[in-house]
């Protein structure tokens, strides 16, 4: 019991933590799987509500850090873009990126919903649904590339489970540096010349 309290005091911490630091968090699906993994599948439920509730908690503080620091923010070509979009469209945006499996660009659209002074109480909503579906999937998907890593590699579980941390530390942070709204526009740009070849 004491282990089971701990795993999952270490899991909300852990979920609330990463996931307030901007793009540059370790990705708490892997601490909760690895939680999962050592409990042998008990308290599984547990521990993904445990983690969902963190992550969203935690977009608050990004949400926050967004509006406190509005100016410099939007001297960002990414946040700069997704401030300029409709409400709708960036409440669209949030569930999409808060949903996929891996990837924590939805990081953008709470920084850019901070210097829009979009309602929090919708973008939290949206969240709400989107990160505990997100969880779901992600665990599933995490438990059997450690336990098949593990296997093939023969490398603990907690090791493997470091290893993955490292590289989703990178895709975040090289999310950041990627100039979305030159790629916005490269994609526009091929959708109209598609459209026209079509005509």
């Amino acid at each position: 019991m004491n282990d089971a309290f701990y795993y999952l005091l270490l899991v909300f911490w852990i979920s609330f933590i990463s996931n307030a630091i901007p793009f540059g968090g370790p990705p708490y699906t892997i601490i909760t799987a690895t939680a999962i993994i050592q409990l042998n599948y008990n308290y599984f439920w547990e521990l993904i509500i445990l983690a969902s509730l963190g992550a969203i908690l935690s977009k608050i503080i990004i949400y926050l850090f967004g509006s406190l620091f509005k100016k410099p923010l939007l001297k960002n070509k990414n946040v700069k873009m997704l401030s300029s979009l409709p409400n709708k469209y960036i409440l669209l945006i949030l569930f999409i990126l808060s949903i996929i499996p891996v990837l924590p660009f939805d990081d953008y659209l709470y920084l850019a919903g901070g210097a829009a002074k979009i309602s929090l109480l919708k973008m939290a909503l949206i969240t709400l649904i989107a990160k505990f579906s997100k969880t779901i999937i992600e665990i599933y998907i995490e438990l059997k590339v450690i336990t098949l890593a593990s296997y093939l590699l023969s490398i603990s579980k907690p090791d493997i489970a470091i290893i993955l941390t490292v590289v989703f530390i990178a895709i975040g942070i090289a999310g950041f540096k990627i100039d979305w709204e030159k790629q916005y526009y490269k994609a526009k740009d091929v959708i109209i010349k598609k459209k026209e070849n079509i005509s």
